[in-house]
């Protein structure tokens, strides 16, 4: 019980740090207008906008696409950040040596930074809503807004945040891990793209999520698996990061129960990015044939 107090109070002032920071207030204040211009843009009589307009689903997924976009690259800032900052402000030995366990200190970080991000999430989706119901060009399609966050989103902050932790803590800069996320994210945006059935897709921007009320997403399962394996990757490295923190651990138990929850999620990971090949290389034959 007491773990989980700790891990709340950690969550909590990380996420009143983040709603303090200038840069994430402004970059907040940006997502919001240019969300609003668009929403307007979309719902408005305009014809050329009729492809947006022609499944209601389409309004929170666009919105969402475009949030994850830019919330990936800002998740990669923060998750590099949080090691720093501690540092660059000498704060390090405060932290670290109060009572508190490597698996406290990160899973409350995350969940932090989950928490700020859920927030804007709400704040985004809210917006739409409230212009949809406003300019009823199109019906609302509820589900879509509780299904795209979870479907889109979460998969890939925690993917972007494991990753971010992890090359933090093996190569200690914060030049070099910013130079290779964006370099990753880079090759993945304009190369690897849609190859082996988007299974690089990490943001979901190629992804075929818009949902229609009659097909639904067209081919759930293997979007699914696609979306998975990102989640099982995700919380892999953020056990990792657990494993890797130069501090005393603290607790045997924990540490021991860190090592099995990264190998089994890296091993669920793997065995969904082969189930995920197979589906693909198993409808290239049909096409093939």
């Amino acid at each position: 019980m007491g773990s989980f107090q700790t891990i709340r109070t950690i969550a909590r002032f990380e996420a009143i740090l983040l709603f303090r920071s200038w840069f994430f207030r402004i970059f907040t204040v940006l997502i919001l207008l240019f969300l609003f211009g668009m929403n307007i843009g979309v719902l408005s009589e305009d014809d050329s906008n009729w492809i947006l307009r022609a499944l209601p689903s389409n309004i929170p997924y666009f919105n969402m696409v475009f949030l994850n976009t830019a919330m990936t690259f800002i998740a990669m800032f923060l998750a590099i950040d949080f090691l720093r900052r501690d540092k660059k402000l000498d704060t390090s030995e405060v932290i670290f040596t109060r009572s508190m366990t490597n698996w406290d200190y990160v899973w409350g970080k995350t969940i932090g930074v989950l928490a700020v991000f859920l927030v804007l999430h709400i704040l985004v989706l809210l917006m739409a809503m409230i212009i949809n119901l406003a300019i009823p060009v199109v019906d609302i399609h509820w589900r879509s807004y509780l299904v795209y966050p979870l479907v889109i989103s979460l998969p890939s902050i925690l993917f972007v945040m494991g990753f971010a932790f992890l090359i933090m803590s093996l190569v200690r800069n914060q030049a070099i891990a910013l130079v290779i996320l964006l370099g990753y994210s880079g090759v993945v945006m304009f190369t690897l793209k849609d190859r082996v059935n988007f299974l690089f897709d990490f943001m979901a921007m190629r992804l075929p999520l818009m949902h229609s009320d009659i097909t639904g997403f067209g081919y759930e399962p293997a979007l699914m698996v696609q979306r998975l394996i990102y989640v099982a990757l995700g919380i892999s490295m953020i056990f990792g990061t657990v494993l890797l923190m130069k501090r005393l651990p603290q607790s045997r138990v924990r540490t021991l129960f860190a090592w099995i929850s990264m190998s089994v999620t890296a091993a669920a990971g793997v065995f969904l990015i082969t189930l995920h090949v197979a589906g693909f290389a198993s409808d290239h034959l049909h096409r093939k044939f």
